[in-house]
């Protein structure tokens, strides 16, 4: 069976599937197809750390903004509040099951695995022990990143704000101010993330672990045979 050599000095256009000659871009600037003029890469400096910092945060204010009310309406002496998950397990109990859901998964769990994920990613990248696993973990994080919709549920939210505004006072809770800078971070890491540069890294420190390995698997096997 003949062996595959992947070419390393062409690039293809994820839009319009041209070839082009792969060339380096200078921090700061991105290449374009000359084609379709869609983005090839944009080169980003230091985006571990940046990827690293920016999950770490959003994991820390992961909590509060699911957790914590986001607002509260004041209608005739009234007061009500509710956050991200009672709002999701209620539509479940009052029958709305497929909408409960879909809120539970795509503004809950799938956001809070993508961030894990993200965290972890950059972390072993960061300390040079990339491995397969982690490009599996990163090809996962690929697969949800259109499946999270935190957006989406931010702009019921503005909804929510406008109709109730002429019949209700609304008081803005802590989490909803922590739901802001958690989408704020969500789609600044995703705008830090160099793809081309982390998959690099992962592929450069995996083999480099695998010869590792084999190594020490060597070491210990001439060990054994002295003795």
């Amino acid at each position: 069976m003949e062996s595959v050599k992947i070419r390393e000095d062409i690039l293809l256009c994820p839009d319009c599937d041209l070839v082009l000659e792969k060339i380096e871009n200078q921090p700061g600037t991105k290449l374009v197809c000359p084609r379709c003029h869609a983005t090839l890469r944009s080169y980003v400096v230091n985006t571990v750390e940046k990827t690293m910092a920016l999950s770490m945060t959003g994991l820390v204010l992961f909590i509060p903004a699911m957790f914590l009310p986001l607002l509260s309406f004041d209608v005739i002496g009234l007061e009500s509040s509710s956050n991200i998950i009672s709002s999701a397990i209620a539509m479940m109990r009052t029958g709305f099951l497929f909408t409960g859901l879909a809120v539970l998964l795509t503004s809950i769990l799938i956001p809070l695995v993508k961030l894990l994920i993200l965290f972890v990613v950059a972390f072993q990248v960061q300390r040079g022990r990339a491995t397969k696993n982690t490009a599996i973990a990163f090809r996962l994080y690929k697969h949800l990143d259109e499946w999270g919709m935190l957006e989406v549920y931010m702009i019921g939210i503005l909804v929510t704000i406008i109709k109730m505004m002429h019949m209700a006072k609304i008081h803005y809770d802590m989490g909803f101010f922590c739901f802001i800078g958690l989408l704020l971070v969500t789609l600044t890491s995703s705008t830090f993330l160099d793809e081309h540069y982390f998959w690099k890294q992962i592929y450069r420190q995996s083999l480099q672990q695998e010869e590792s390995d084999v190594q020490t698997v060597m070491a210990g096997k001439e060990g054994f045979k002295s003795i």
